[in-house]
């Protein structure tokens, strides 16, 4: 991506400011903790989408 727009790492720091523990794990880091819980990439991204901070094409609200 060209203008450095990074979904993954705006949905981490957005989830972050709401209070939430996040963390990379794993041997690729292409998993993620989410106070406590598993989630891919993917899923760190809906979850953000669902708590309203990003919107469906990964930007920040």
């Amino acid at each position: 991506m060209s203008d450095g727009h990074d979904p993954i790492l705006e949905a981490v720091e957005a989830l972050k400011l709401r209070g939430h523990k996040v963390e990379a794990w794993g041997e690729d880091h292409m998993l993620w903790l989410v106070d406590g819980q598993s989630l891919t990439e993917g899923e760190l991204l809906a979850l953000a989408v669902r708590l309203g901070l990003m919107d469906s094409t990964g930007h920040l609200q």
